[in-house]
């Protein structure tokens, strides 16, 4: 039996990660965006502690800084200039939308951690294996991929770390010569697992015929209430984003990053809907707290 988020129904938590993965590129305004970073990483805490967040958090942090630095370098569009570098002139609406595009980029990396650690493999191939199987399997496969490559590299790195062999020193013909190697035995290593767990899906007769589920999940009230109430809160900040609330105008000339009155009734409805896991493990610690 699990408890907290992972007690959902994955169908359940599917719409949610299809909902906020929607509304990261959707709403524009960089208040909402900086707001549903913060409660994104605050998801991903309350998985693992941000252990997982930590180790992308350097490589998130350097996309930032160079979408944002180069966006306004590399185009030229708007009507509030900046200064001028080598006769071209730096707008602070290009600017603007290089914060905003690596927002929504980051958002949507981070809802991928959090999405590989809530929907494990059996609970994506229960959604998705009875209408499409071989698809879902191999959209399984390349959700985990990268992550599963990082961990092997990491292992591979340590092994040849303790035989002497690094990309640091030496001569830069050995240090090539010791990342092609680190290379070739994460490929040998990935391809003979694959190869492997396409035999053993096979012989289990994987997308023969109709699937039993290892784990029978079955949508209770708890989970019909929580998909109609997310759903409705996305209904609301679709609605207000149609209308302009909750968007900012970058082009032709940056618009107001003032809030009206709707604008925050957007931003709430955003925030309870991207606070559904904060709200479930919230509910969870305190029923724990009472116990104790």
């Amino acid at each position: 039996m699990e408890n907290g988020i992972h007690g959902y129904h994955p169908f359940v938590m599917l719409m949610y990660y299809i909902y906020i993965g929607s509304l990261a590129m959707y709403v524009t305004h960089p208040i909402f965006l900086v707001i549903g970073t913060l409660l994104i990483v605050a998801v991903n805490f309350t998985h693992d502690r941000g252990r997982t967040l930590r180790k992308w958090f350097p490589i998130y942090g350097a996309m930032i800084i160079l979408i944002v630095v180069l966006n306004p370098f590399l185009v030229s569009r708007g009507t509030n200039i900046l200064f001028y570098f080598r006769g071209k002139q730096v707008t602070l609406e290009a600017l603007m939308y290089g914060i905003v595009m690596a927002l929504s980029i980051v958002i949507i990396l981070m809802l991928f951690l959090s999405f590989n650690h809530v929907l494990n493999g059996n609970k994506f191939l229960f959604i998705f294996s009875r209408i499409l199987p071989r698809t879902a399997f191999l959209m399984m496969l390349a959700i985990r991929f990268v992550p599963l490559l990082k961990d092997r590299l990491d292992e591979i790195n340590a092994v040849q770390r303790v035989r002497g062999l690094t990309m640091t020193d030496g001569p830069i013909r050995q240090r090539a010569k010791t990342g092609l190697v680190k290379i070739q035995i994460l490929l040998t290593w990935s391809m003979e697992e694959a190869v492997q767990t396409a035999d053993s899906m096979k012989v289990r007769g994987y997308g023969s015929g109709r699937k039993t589920s290892y784990m029978p999940y079955r949508m209770e009230g708890r989970d019909w209430g929580w998909l109609a109430s997310m759903t409705g809160l996305f209904a609301i900040v679709i609605a207000g984003g149609s209308l302009g609330y909750g968007k900012i105008l970058i082009y032709p000339e940056l618009g107001t990053l003032h809030l009206f009155a709707l604008d925050w009734v957007v931003l709430a409805a955003m925030t309870v809907l991207y606070s559904f896991p904060l709200l479930v493990e919230g509910r969870e610690y305190i029923r724990w707290m009472r116990l104790t």
